[in-house]
Parts: C-alpha cells; structure tokens; sequence
C-alpha cells in the first residue's frame, strides 16, 4: 500500500485541468480528476483521497456546493477551491483555502502541503 497522497482534481476546463494534474503528479501525488461535480462526488464517495482541489464554476454543482456536500461525509479531508474571483465567493466558509487562478504554482503546491502535513 501507498503512502502516497491522492489528490482529488475537479475543473470542467480540460486544459487547465490537465496542467494541474501534470503538476500535482510532477510534484509527487497520485491524481485523480473529474470535469464536473457529480463525478467528484461519486469518487469521493468511492475512494479515499486525501485533499480536493477544485474549480468554483462547474456545470451543474458549484464548487462551494460539492464541497459542502464532501465535508458532510468526510470534514476532515481539506478541500481547496480555485476561483477567477479576487474575493472569497460566497459558500467558501466549507473550504480550507480559496486560491485565486494566476498565483504561482510554487505558491500551491506550498499550501497543499501545509494542508496535507495538518
């Protein structure tokens, strides 16, 4: 068994969503990825993960609203939420951290593994 951290990524924007996963895995995670959040959903009630990451516009769900429903059944696991927006959206009070698109990658990956060693 791994001890490797699987990170959930959740983006319907398949380029961005690609970038990230290439980073996260670069960088040493095990990735999984969902392009909306009725499949993040379903995986994150399938298999464990160890932290979300995901967009706040998504077809159908918002972000905030998969995450609300995530931390129902899992409050511990950190969710991290990408917005376009320079404020927090509203619904962020069920994140752990809202990060805004265009901050440095360096910068993510830093929080991811504050939020991960927690």
């Amino acid at each position: 068994m791994s001890n490797t951290p699987v990170i959930l990524c959740v983006d319907d924007d398949v380029p961005a969503l690609a970038l990230r996963c290439l980073v996260l895995s670069s960088a040493g995670y095990e990735v999984l990825s969902a392009a909306d959040g009725v499949a993040a959903l379903e995986l994150f009630g399938l298999i464990r993960v160890d932290l979300v990451i995901m967009d706040y516009w998504l077809p159908g769900l918002t972000g905030v609203q998969v995450a609300a429903a995530m931390k129902r059944l899992e409050p511990a696991i950190p969710v991290i939420l990408f917005s376009g927006e320079v404020e927090a959206p509203p619904g962020s009070e069920f994140v752990d951290l809202v990060i805004t698109k265009g901050t440095p990658v360096e910068g993510h990956l830093s929080k991811i593994g504050q939020l991960l060693s927690k």
